[in-house]
C-alpha cells in the first residue's frame, strides 16, 4: 500500500536568515567562549548553536531582521564563515598576493579580478573588498 504524500510548508515568516554584524559578533563571541566544545575542527554540537541564538534573540540591543535565528541558521552561518575564512587563507598564502583585513585584496583591473575569481567566488567577496556580509 502506497504511503500518502506529506507536504511540509514553511510558515511565511521562516524566510532566509539575514545576519547583521551585531548578530554575527554575538555568534562568534559565543563560539569563542565555547571553543573547547568545537574540538580541533570547529564542529560544534547543536546545543552550542542553540545557546548562541538564545543569546542573540534575548539581546534587546540587536534589531533582528527577518525571523528569529535558530540553531540550524547559526550552524549554517558558522559553516559559511569558516568557508570564507578558508578561501581567504588559501588566497593569502599564494606567493605575491596581498590581503589586508580592512581593505580586502585591493583587486583592481580585469586581469587581477580574473585571478581573484579563481581563489574566491564572487558571491563571497565582490572583487577584493572587505566583505564578510554573507546572509
Amino acid at each position: 500500500m502506497a504511503q500518502p504524500e506529506t507536504h511540509t510548508t514553511q510558515p511565511a515568516n521562516s524566510t532566509k536568515a539575514h545576519w547583521q554584524e551585531s548578530e554575527v559578533d554575538v555568534l562568534l563571541q559565543h563560539l569563542i567562549e565555547n571553543q573547547a566544545a568545537g574540538g580541533d575542527g570547529g564542529n560544534f554540537p547543536m546545543p552550542i548553536y542553540n545557546s548562541a541564538v538564545a543569546a542573540i534573540n534575548a539581546n534587546e540591543m540587536i534589531q533582528t531582521i527577518g525571523p528569529q535565528k535558530t540553531g540550524k541558521m547559526a550552524k549554517t552561518k558558522w559553516t559559511l564563515l569558516k568557508k570564507t575564512f578558508n578561501q581567504i587563507e588559501a588566497y593569502r598564502n599564494v606567493s605575491g598576493f596581498h590581503w589586508d583585513n580592512v581593505r580586502g585584496a585591493g583587486i583592481k583591473g580585469v586581469a587581477a579580478a580574473s585571478v581573484w575569481d579563481v581563489y574566491v567566488a564572487p558571491k563571497v567577496c565582490h572583487y577584493g573588498t572587505a566583505c564578510w556580509d554573507m546572509d
